[in-house]
């Protein structure tokens, strides 16, 4: 049903350029009513909110949702579980968008009948709120599904170019993340703080521990610029800040597969008595992706032996993940920072003008003192933001998915013809 609706229909409309125009110059000369003639189609592209590229996503997801869920009920598999737990929002908004979709269309070939015609009308409003409702909803899946999540963050605060106006701008970043994150009933923990006086900051860092705080802070991260008339000064200065943001790991669970090892059981040697020296007590165990290997002959007993090599495999992999994440920690606080200068900004608060800009994503907000006092000015850019990075997000995974198919598509021919 789902896939009659909103792949069916909705290929066979795009695939049709003169849809299209018939669609534009039908809406342009007769009212709402007269879509009870139209096609399918054409309704369809009245109703349907997705573009192309969420549609794309949309169905990709559907797809391997689908068949994780066919593998769960055949056999337990821990990929399959995390895929859908992850994703089972995202596919119920989705599900419930089609069967929105569907239903319209069908009221739409219940107005052909004049004694439906009231009837279908004001069912059809009513299906547009929820349509509406449905795609929110999907919007905000879908970043939640792209963006890193994380409840537990670091996040740095830095004066750069500018001295005492950047120290004074830092503070004002702090005070402003702050409000927001009390604000959202997150926890603040301020680790380090280097004051300059009553006015300014050197450098804080603080904890944020809340639902989401890494999605909520990650596009904060980077170089922010800001030009106003200092305290000390009757001219414009422009000075910057550094913003640093970085995930904080809960724990790092280290999980081992049984098929990932390779145990072997051998004689023992040195001391120990024939008991030792006579039966493969000795533990070898290797671990297959990595090529480390551990052995324990400490005790007379096999499996204590084996227990022992796993806590071995256990804590050596352990400190390969604690090492890659500092190095990842790192990493990421360097392309974050870039040199702090003025021209690296990513975002510029105009005083002047009162307008926010963030460079990456050419989305500007006005209100600039509000911006800083006001968590819904700053939830308003935050949204925007992510939209504009969700469309370019999207539009990169749509472009990877459509040269997959066609190597696919290619390879099948090439099998064909030979």
């Amino acid at each position: 049903m789902i896939r009659r609706c909103c792949c069916s229909l909705y290929n066979k409309y795009y695939n049709s350029p003169s849809n299209y125009y018939l669609f534009n110059s039908f809406t342009k000369h007769h009212p709402l009513r007269y879509f009870s003639q139209s096609s399918p189609d054409v309704i369809l592209k009245k109703f349907d909110r997705l573009t192309p590229q969420q549609r794309l996503y949309l169905e990709t997801i559907k797809k391997d949702y689908d068949e994780a869920s066919l593998v769960r009920h055949i056999r337990h598999s821990q990929a399959s579980e995390r895929f859908i737990g992850k994703f089972s929002p995202l596919y119920t908004a989705y599900k419930e968008y089609c069967n929105t979709l569907e239903s319209i269309v069908e009221c739409h070939e219940l107005m052909r009948e004049p004694e439906m015609e009231e009837i279908a009308r004001a069912d059809i409003v009513s299906m547009e709120k929820t349509l509406q409702l449905s795609y929110n909803d999907i919007e905000c899946e879908i970043s939640e599904t792209l963006l890193p999540s994380g409840d537990n963050i670091y996040l740095e605060v830095r004066m750069a170019a500018g001295g005492l106006e950047s120290s004074v701008f830092t503070k004002d970043l702090l005070n402003m993340y702050e409000n927001i994150a009390t604000s959202r009933g997150f926890q603040w923990t301020v680790l380090e703080e280097d004051s300059r006086g009553d006015i300014g900051i050197g450098n804080a860092i603080v904890s944020i521990s809340g639902p989401d705080a890494l999605g909520l802070f990650q596009f904060e991260a980077g170089v922010h610029r800001v030009q106003r008339v200092p305290i000390n000064d009757t001219r414009v200065h422009t000075s910057t800040a550094v913003v640093l943001v970085t995930s904080k790991p809960d724990h790092i669970d280290i999980k081992i597969d049984e098929a990932d090892l390779d145990i072997t059981y051998m004689r023992a040697s040195g001391p120990g008595g024939q008991f030792v020296q006579r039966t493969n007590s000795k533990c070898r165990i290797v671990h297959k992706p990595t090529g480390i290997f551990v052995t324990n002959q400490t005790s007379r007993l096999a499996q204590d032996n084996k227990n022992e090599c796993l806590k071995k495999l256990a804590a050596i992999l352990l400190k390969r993940e604690l090492d890659e994440t500092m190095s990842s920690t790192e990493q990421t606080k360097k392309s974050q920072a870039m040199h702090g200068d003025r021209s690296d900004k990513i975002r510029t608060y105009n005083y002047k003008s009162g307008v926010i800009t963030d460079h990456r994503y050419k989305v500007e907000v006005s209100g600039i003192l509000d911006y800083f006092e006001d968590p819904d000015s700053f939830m308003e850019l935050h949204r925007r933001v992510t939209s504009v990075w969700q469309l370019q997000k999207l539009s990169e995974i749509a472009e990877e998915i459509t040269q997959s198919q066609d190597q696919s598509s290619t390879s099948s021919s090439s099998r064909r013809r030979n």
